[in-house]
């Protein structure tokens, strides 16, 4: 049978710890005479992300034999019982497909193994897994504290840069973009400047990367006067403010009274504007003031040319009050017509209610994504790079 040595760390600051799975795996290899095959894994089992050791599977199922999977202790096959490549493996090895061996453990799993044996492997992955969610509280908890002691738990927001003072990690003001943020509030709040134009500003004026999206994010960022925002709460920081309160909140005005210009005949007051074609040619209506005083309507004759009347506009109302007065609804309509309606509302406001459940469970979602992101780089379990990519 060929096995499959298998020496795994979740970071690369863990990569200390292989040269010893590797010896304790060989060492168990040469003394079992088993031809063998030694992969060296830098990926987190919590994590769900095992691109090499699905390689390894594949390479396992397409195997014409038995094979042995030989993992140095049971936290090194993984830490999360709900895998898909656990639920897998379990499948093969029962089938008799594989054998799957802990030798620090001193634990063998193969189709014949009893029922202690597997007790024995599942009670070796929740260790391990509860090891994990331990930590996993433990973060979630120091972080609560941080945020209650003013302290940013993540990557500064642009115009602040993470540092260190006195040995702890600080935020400060960014010497190169914490003027480009004051004038971005100073330019918004002036009313003069649309999120359009200011994002033209930093890619043409600053090389800054930007549309319109992030910069209405970022006036919404209430750390820049002093307070930061945690899943919905609110919380004062210790860092130095980069806009005065009042600056903060006169964007907020402008953005929340933002309306679109009108257009500049779009709001004279005539009544029928839009309403009324012409019975000639087919063309609209227009109205006019004369004098000051009388409101005409007349075609505008845009498709052919023919004899115009000017028709004024009281007499259009007396027309039309006679015909709105012919219309009369039976009682009976009037309650089929008022129940429908209600009907139609009902539905709406639960199609309504259920989008929002469903949006605020998709929110939840990623927010915890985040959040898991964050605890695995403060854990080490993933690399820098990875974590800026991912959270970004």
């Amino acid at each position: 049978m060929k096995a499959f040595l298998i020496a795994r760390v979740s970071t690369d600051d863990q990569s200390d710890a292989l040269p010893g799975q590797i010896y304790r795996l060989k060492d168990y290899a040469t003394r079992k005479d088993l031809e063998y095959e030694l992969f060296e894994i830098k990926e987190s089992a919590y994590m769900g992300n095992r691109a090499s050791f699905k390689d390894i599977i594949d390479q396992i199922v397409s195997q014409p034999d038995i094979s042995i999977l030989v993992f140095d202790k049971i936290d090194r096959y993984t830490r999360n019982s709900n895998s898909n490549e656990v639920s897998l493996l379990n499948n093969l090895c029962r089938a008799g497909k594989i054998e799957i061996h802990f030798p620090s453990d001193s634990l063998y799993i193969s189709k014949t193994s009893s029922a202690q044996e597997h007790f024995m492997l599942n009670m070796g992955v929740s260790t391990a897994q509860y090891y994990s969610d331990s930590i996993s509280d433990n973060v979630k908890r120091r972080n609560q504290q941080k945020w209650r002691d003013g302290e940013w738990c993540g990557r500064a927001p642009i115009g602040y840069l993470n540092t260190v003072k006195d040995g702890k990690k600080w935020v400060e003001p960014d010497p190169t973009t914490a003027s480009l943020i004051r004038k971005t509030f100073e330019m918004y709040a002036s009313g003069n400047y649309s999120l359009l134009v200011i994002a033209k500003k930093w890619r043409s004026e600053y090389g800054l990367k930007a549309g319109s999206s992030r910069i209405d994010q970022l006036l919404k960022n209430p750390f820049y006067y002093g307070e930061m925002r945690v899943k919905g709460d609110i919380y004062p920081h210790k860092y130095e403010p980069l806009i005065p309160y009042s600056l903060f909140e006169q964007a907020k005005s402008v953005r929340e009274g933002y309306k679109v210009k009108p257009h500049r005949w779009g709001g004279l007051p005539f009544p029928y504007r839009g309403l009324i074609k012409c019975a000639e040619c087919g063309c609209g209506i227009t109205f006019e003031t004369k004098k000051q005083k009388y409101i005409y309507g007349h075609c505008t004759s845009k498709r052919k040319d023919h004899y115009v009347t000017y028709i004024n506009e009281d007499k259009i109302t007396i027309q039309v009050m006679k015909i709105l007065k012919s219309i009369s609804i039976p009682k009976q309509a009037y309650i089929q017509v008022s129940e429908a309606l209600r009907k139609s509302h009902e539905e709406k406001k639960q199609r309504y209610l259920t989008d929002m459940t469903a949006i605020e469970a998709e929110i939840k979602k990623y927010q915890s994504r985040k959040e898991k992101v964050y605890e695995d780089y403060l854990d080490n379990k993933i690399s820098e790079d990875f974590y800026t990519r991912k959270f970004e």
